[in-house]
């Protein structure tokens, strides 16, 4: 196996650096460092709201009251009615909400 000789190599640097090279490396070590902060701010924040609206949905699933059923009039109780109003008059808040609902979406 060769010796390698170390004496002969030049003790010259092989490159050379730019002159303000430090003086601007602090300045961009600065910027680079608020750039990830703010970053890092907003993924926390958009991972809080990801997280919020989770919760707000499995506390609507568990809090909804899957169980209960609307009484729609069946059509033997509204031929029986004398006007659309005798109609509207025998319905419960929550069947006039879900008819107010429905005409609203489907329109009139």
């Amino acid at each position: 196996m060769k010796e390698f000789d170390l004496d002969s190599l030049s003790r010259e640097m092989p490159y050379k650096m730019p002159e303000h090279f430090m003086d601007e490396m602090t300045e961009r070590v600065i910027s680079q460092i608020s750039r990830e902060r703010k970053r890092h701010s907003e993924h926390r924040l958009y991972a809080w709201f990801a997280g919020a609206a989770s919760v707000a949905a499995v506390a609507v699933l568990l809090l909804h009251p899957f169980g209960g059923s609307l009484n729609v009039p069946d059509y033997d109780s509204i031929s029986q009615c004398a006007s659309i109003d005798e109609v509207f008059q025998n319905m419960s808040s929550d069947e006039l909400g879900l008819y107010s609902m429905m005409t609203n979406y489907y329109g009139d």
